[in-house]
């Protein structure tokens, strides 16, 4: 039977009874969130009115509002109505501290953090799930720690670092394990999949995201499912099935369509553009990129005008309307400026440090809890094994890394080469290598010093890193030289790509002691082919960046369309 849109209690005898149908109608609320959120929605909007209904006869039923807009804020977030949910949630956390409800106050700060995330502001972000861990660490169910390190897994994904995001997201994993919780173990396994894909893990990335998939149909969690498409679909893209990438993408439109996931929406036509621009359907791409940017600016999705505005201005360029392409990357380029300030705040390090010094806290605190099946599934023998396995992960990765770019070193670029290479040779697909070096850099270390010449080094590195894709693979070759592999990419794309990056350096400004700067570079790209050595193939991208340097350095040359020259310093 439908439960009226105007809730009276002439039917309710007492305000017990009245409390108790609206605890009903939010925790009918709740459950709906899996299988249809829209009607979710509707019940907590009805359990709302109720609480503060005038039939009431006394004040306002304080926990029935909390509870309602908590689930507002939840359906809000996923809906892509970020503003909304961010006002729902203080709004919430409000009403549970006035409450002293500690549960729900860690579950709100977890959610609050969340929000924050989503529009990109990473140091409210990481602050808030940080204050949500103190408490949640104190509480006896272990779900609002693993659901909080669920979401700071998030946070170190969208910064970049999907290593950490991999820790935090196992340990969240091994808590739903433990309360045997499918919906939560659906997102920890999706969350899982897309660190492994960041990394380049394509075999435990699929691995994960079809157990994310086996329980999102199993409890028909179409919220989950539409992120599984869309990863799915970003897969068959890099490996050049565009017709199943196509129908997946319009399978997660449809989805987002149905609940109302707006900013999955967006993501969604995205990637759709992505595929009509590689059908050479340059129009449709166009006119879906246009929607999609309409949509992001109404609901103030950043990360989806960020994404519209850089495709746009390479259509606009292919296309030779150079005014449009223009206008485009220049939105883009203050929109991507303003996001990266946020992800690569001194603050945002600081709190790093705080929560790695309370996290150690609160694995103890897992141990040692009351709960006797945690108990049981988080032994301190497991506890001590797994942290000597990540203190191994963590020495064995440093040993992978340039220490003073923190890029890949040459010696693992070569190993992480190799293995995209046999992956090439097997299915026949292309890849290139790109040799990027800097400019007559010999004279900003002989002007400012070697410091300053170290601290150029560390920017240009982490622009290449902005610049890349997941898929490809960055190494510091030695000195100023930096070594780029680009996986599925072909001759003349590759190209395409070396220009791009160098006018973007020459387009940027590098401050040294108050003196701005320009750093250039000179990039060589190299094609694999049929039988060619990894060797041979960086040494044709090298030869091609000595030819680059010789015919007047700040650009980039493919090997084989000049003609090849002996090697000479910058």
């Amino acid at each position: 039977m439908a439960i009226s849109l105007n809730p009276t209690v002439k039917d309710v005898k007492t305000v017990t009874d009245i409390y108790e149908k609206i605890d009903s109608l939010n925790q009918r609320a709740w459950d709906l969130e899996v299988t249809d959120p829209q009607e979710g929605m509707r019940v907590t909007k009805e359990a709302f009115l109720l609480s503060t209904s005038a039939d009431l006869r006394q004040k306002y039923y304080q926990k029935g509002i909390a509870d309602s807009l908590f689930n507002q804020a939840h359906f809000n977030l996923k809906r892509g109505d970020y503003q909304l949910a961010l006002s729902q949630a203080l709004e919430t956390l409000s009403i549970y501290t006035d409450l002293k409800d500690r549960h729900r106050q860690a579950q709100t700060l977890r959610h609050l953090g969340g929000i924050y995330l989503s529009i990109n502001e990473f140091n409210k972000g990481m602050s808030t799930l940080i204050k949500a861990l103190d408490i949640a660490r104190n509480l006896d169910d272990p779900i609002p720690m693993g659901e909080t390190l669920l979401n700071i897994g998030m946070a170190y994904l969208m910064a970049g670092d999907s290593i950490q995001a991999m820790i935090e997201f196992k340990k969240s994993l091994q808590i739903f394990q433990s309360r045997d919780d499918i919906r939560l173990l659906t997102y920890a396994y999706c969350n899982l999949a897309a660190a492994y894909k960041a990394q380049g893990e394509y075999e435990l990335f699929y691995q994960y995201l079809e157990r994310a998939s086996r329980y999102a149909d199993q409890i028909g969690y179409d919220y989950i499912r539409n992120d599984i498409l869309r990863q799915k679909g970003q897969y068959e893209l890099m490996l050049g099935n565009l017709d199943t990438a196509y129908k997946l993408f319009q399978e997660s439109m449809q989805l987002s369509q149905r609940h109302g996931f707006q900013a999955d929406e967006v993501a969604s036509a995205i990637w759709l553009s992505e595929v009509d621009y590689r059908h050479g359907k340059l129009q449709d791409t166009i006119d879906r990129l246009l929607d999609a940017l309409v949509r992001s600016r109404k609901n103030h999705y950043d990360e989806g005008c960020l994404r519209a505005h850089q495709k746009l201005s390479l259509v606009y360029e292919e296309m030779s309307n150079f005014k449009q392409a223009y206008d485009h990357l220049k939105v883009f380029y203050e929109l991507e400026k303003r996001i990266n300030l946020e992800k690569n705040d001194l603050k945002f390090k600081t709190l790093e440090t705080v929560y790695r010094t309370q996290a150690l806290q609160s694995e103890a605190r897992i141990i040692q809890t009351k709960n006797e099946q945690l108990e049981k599934e988080i032994s301190e023998r497991k506890w001590v094994e797994e942290a000597l396995r990540q203190s191994e992960d963590k020495y064995r990765r440093m040993a992978n890394l340039d220490p003073l770019t923190a890029l890949n070193n040459r010696r693992y670029f070569y190993e992480l080469a190799l293995g995209e290479m046999r992956r090439v040779k097997r299915y026949h697909r292309p890849m290139s290598i790109l040799m990027v070096d800097l400019d007559q850099f010999k004279n900003v270390n002989d002007r400012f010093g070697h410091l300053a010449g170290d601290q150029v080094l560390q920017w240009v590195a982490q622009r290449l890193q902005d610049f890349l894709r997941e898929v490809d693979i960055l190494g510091r070759f030695g000195g100023e030289e930096f070594i780029l592999l680009l996986p599925e990419t072909p001759a003349e794309q590759s190209h395409h790509v070396a220009q791009r990056l160098c006018q973007q350096f020459a387009d940027a400004r590098f401050e040294v002691r108050g003196e701005l700067v320009t750093v250039t570079i000179s990039i060589g790209v190299a094609a694999y082919e049929d039988d060619i050595s990894l060797d041979e193939l960086i040494d044709r991208a090298d030869s091609a960046m000595y030819v680059a340097k010789d015919a007047g350095r700040n650009q980039a040359c493919l090997w084989g369309t000049c003609l090849p020259i002996e090697q000479k310093t910058a």
